[in-house]
C-alpha cells in the first residue's frame, strides 16, 4: 500500500456558531483547514482522478456544509467535519481537522480521528 497525505488549509466561510444570543443570528466567519491520508497506489499506478480523492470537490462540499449549518461549539464544528472527511471515500483512512472561529479571542481547535 502507498500512502499519501493531502492538506488543504486556510478554507474560509461563514457560519452560524455560539452559545451567546448576540451569536445566534449573525454568521461568523471562520476558517479551517484538513489532511488526510488515504491509499493512492491505484491512483499512482493509473495516474487517474477517478482513483484519487478529489480533495477540490471535499473541500467545496465541506464549505457548503459549513456555511449551511448551526453549531453552538467549535468542538462540534470541528468533529462533524471530520466526520464528513473519513465519509467521503473508502480509501480515506484517516484525517485531521483545524477551525479557528475568527473574532476577538480567535480558538482553535485540532481533532484527529483514524478508521
Amino acid at each position: 500500500m502507498v500512502s499519501a497525505r493531502i492538506s488543504v488549509n486556510k478554507i474560509l466561510c461563514e457560519t452560524i456558531i455560539g452559545i451567546y444570543p448576540d451569536e445566534l443570528y449573525e454568521k461568523q466567519k471562520v476558517e479551517f483547514g484538513f489532511s488526510f491520508e488515504y491509499d493512492c497506489e491505484q491512483a499512482i499506478s493509473e495516474d487517474s482522478i477517478d482513483k484519487a480523492v478529489d480533495y477540490a470537490v471535499l473541500a467545496e462540499d465541506l464549505k457548503i456544509f459549513v456555511s449551511s449549518r448551526k453549531f453552538n461549539l467549535l468542538e462540534t464544528l470541528t468533529a462533524k467535519i471530520t466526520e464528513k472527511i473519513l465519509a467521503f471515500s473508502p480509501k480515506i483512512t484517516s484525517a485531521k481537522v483545524y477551525c479557528i472561529k475568527l473574532n476577538a479571542l480567535s480558538p482553535r481547535v485540532e481533532i484527529e480521528w483514524k478508521k
